[in-house]
């Protein structure tokens, strides 16, 4: 089961089937650093506009010098009924800004982002994940923060250690490893169990149904407790399922559909201020009681190169966008000539697939880690410029910096677009999946109660919390009392809600049953947002609202008064889409004041194709190993056997 590469991408002509047919020792962390920066071969054309910038001082690095790089193709062998894949897990030295050296990572086939799998919807798919890992994590993990609070200008916006402290165990983890392909509904067995370890030398087998919607995946390490680092070391790709829908479309294709894989790093200085390419994991602890701020690096990557540019031609392109970072949330617009272009990107997917028609993003795409969205760029609109694409906060002008938000460098990536005229019949089709379509009232259950899951700021053990809970009486309960919630909705019904689990290892578990639907609800009662994932499902948003939740004591852990319905507010356009992450809470700056962002409720309907045994949990990865639940997938009958012999 060799790996079967899509030739045109290799770079300086390479072809890889022939190099894996001669049975060369030659793979493609040796392939990546004979031309380390490489894009698809274009057309001759006329000069493009735009140019290498300097970046904030701080960073010593050039933006826009490199262009962006696309990743290999890697497409399965037909084996029959089926279709076989082999990717290998290596240590590899890899180029990520031709300014900076060779940075050591963990990587799938020796690239990072690992290689673009792609495959037809309706061909099931098994794949070895190969774990030929050497030495140990090549990340060093250090943390520091200022008693009195959290700090208008954080280290965390820089590079290097000084002023940090390292923190200890992670210099010295060995490369065990758990692939979780993102998104594909596969049964439990299947799924990347974060506790079912692959070691050096041995391989994950994994069987996919892949047969959902054509759509944008990827796929990640998972193993419990070191996903932040395993991932931040470069363990994650791409994975696109095509299907005869989306062909007959006529979409941007080839050259003109690209794939933009987000994340963020940053990395270690010599002695002499130089960087080094060690990579740096670095987060903020605020205050005396050290609460960790979710980690964000101040070198925005695009599919592994740092700040690149992208050369286009005149006329509308494809864009998979996929946020893979640990946990900073892009809040992504188009800007040309230094101000915002309202309606630039038009989104026609979101995680699982291609929505009815296309919307216009009036202001910005957020996205949350793990979240993808499809959308479609005219650059017709724009012959001999350089728009570029940019990473925003909520309150501050698009394209200006924010230290205090760790947004020192907020431009992702430039356009180039030659000046010549538009090339290309495509037209913005008005429907784009005939097939979709919106929850209904009809679809949702009414013989079960709605699952609800709390989140909460930082308890005890200063950690936030994800609560799993049950509507109960509220007769005989004082408020406010530990673990006890309150909520009152748009109707004015006071609902009553008692934690019943919250750390991973709680003990019982949510168990649905296969082939059902279920509401979900989330509340957030933190002034940070969450993007919540549900492994083994996939949903739809019903809505997003916010509720004032003045009402929490936050010393008890329980509402004083009821938390309270404000106001509905709109879905955005890359929600309103078949979805497997949903972001709980404003995608804005977190304001000052004793309650921070206003608390939302986000409403899903929730469907469970597969069985098994899963989990659900928050999608930042400084979070994760602590917002975590299992999740339980069985089918119908067998949840009326439970205490029969």
């Amino acid at each position: 089961m060799e790996p079967t590469y899509d030739d045109k991408s290799d770079p300086a002509g390479l072809n890889r089937r022939a190099l894996l047919r001669g049975g060369t020792a030659v793979g493609l962390g040796a392939l990546a650093a004979a031309a380390p920066l490489f894009t698809r071969p274009r057309t001759a054309a006329a000069a493009a506009p735009g140019g290498p910038e300097p970046s904030a001082a701080e960073l010593k690095l050039t933006k826009f010098r490199d262009p962006l790089r696309i990743p290999p193709v890697l497409r399965p062998r037909d084996h029959g009924g089926h279709d076989e894949l082999t990717v290998r897990m290596r240590t590899a030295d890899v180029t990520l800004h031709s300014e900076l050296p060779p940075v050591t990572m963990w990587t799938y086939e020796g690239v990072c982002p690992g290689p673009t799998i792609e495959t037809v919807s309706g061909r099931p798919l098994r794949v070895v994940w190969e774990n030929r890992l050497t030495g140990n994590l090549p990340v060093t993990a250090v943390d520091f923060g200022l008693v009195k609070g959290p700090s208008p200008d954080p280290l965390s916006n820089y590079p290097g250690t000084e002023g940090c402290q390292e923190v200890p165990g992670v210099a010295d983890l060995p490369p065990w490893a758990a692939v979780h392909l993102h998104g594909m509904l596969t049964g439990g067995g299947n799924d990347g169990w974060m506790e079912n370890l692959v070691a050096p030398g041995e391989a994950q087998l994994s069987a996919y149904p892949n047969d959902q919607a054509a759509t944008t995946l990827w796929y990640h390490d998972h193993t419990h407790h070191v996903s932040r680092f395993s991932v931040y070391a470069g363990l994650a790709g791409l994975f696109v399922s095509r299907n005869a829908e989306e062909r007959a479309l006529g979409l941007p294709k080839g050259d003109h559909e690209v794939p933009l894989i987000l994340s963020d790093r940053n990395f270690g200085l010599d002695a002499s201020g130089a960087l080094t390419g060690r990579l740096v994991h670095k987060v903020e602890m605020v205050g005396a009681q050290r609460l960790m701020r979710p980690h964000a690096g101040p070198y925005t990557l695009v599919n592994g190169v740092i700040w690149p540019y992208l050369e286009v031609d005149p006329r509308w392109y494809r864009f998979r966008i996929v946020n893979t970072a640990n946990s900073r949330i892009y809040r992504l617009m188009l800007l040309a000539d230094g101000r915002p272009v309202p309606g630039a990107l038009q989104v026609i997917g979101t995680d699982q697939g291609l929505i009815d028609k296309p919307i216009p993003v009036d202001g910005a795409l957020n996205l949350s880690p793990g979240e993808r969205a499809e959308v479609l760029v005219d650059f017709g609109a724009f012959r001999g410029q350089a728009p570029k694409l940019v990473n925003t906060m909520q309150g501050i002008t698009p394209g200006a910096s924010d230290r205090r938000n760790d947004l020192l460098e907020p431009d992702v990536m430039q356009f180039r677009v030659a000046d010549r005229r538009p090339a290309g019949r495509f037209t913005l089709p008005p429907v784009v999946s005939p097939t979709f379509r919106r929850v209904t009232r009809a679809d949702l259950p009414h013989d079960r109660a709605d699952r609800w899951v709390v989140l909460v700021g930082p308890g005890a053990a200063n950690l936030p919390e994800l609560w799993e809970m049950e509507e109960i009486d509220p007769a005989g309960i004082t408020f406010p009392s530990a673990g006890v919630v309150q909520v009152q909705d748009a109707e004015g019904t006071v609902r009553t809600l008692r934690r019943t689990a919250m750390a991973y290892d709680d003990g019982k578990a949510f168990t649905a049953a296969h082939d059902s639907v279920e509401v979900w609800k989330y509340l957030n009662l933190a002034a940070a947002p969450h993007p919540m994932h549900i492994h083994l499902a996939h949903f739809q948003v019903l809505s997003r609202e916010n509720y004032d939740i003045g009402g929490f004591d936050r010393v008890t852990r329980g509402s004083a008064r009821p938390i309270a319905f404000k106001a509905a507010v709109a879905l955005e356009p890359h929600e309103r889409g078949e979805k497997d992450v949903v972001r709980v809470g404003t995608a804005g700056q977190i304001t000052a004041g004793p309650n921070g962002t206003p608390g939302e409720l986000v409403t899903v309907a929730v469907r469970f194709p597969v069985v098994g045994r899963g989990v659900h949990h928050c999608h930042m990865l400084e979070h994760e190993q602590h917002m975590m639940r299992p999740l339980v997938v069985t089918p119908a009958a067998h949840l009326h056997m439970g205490g029969h012999h």
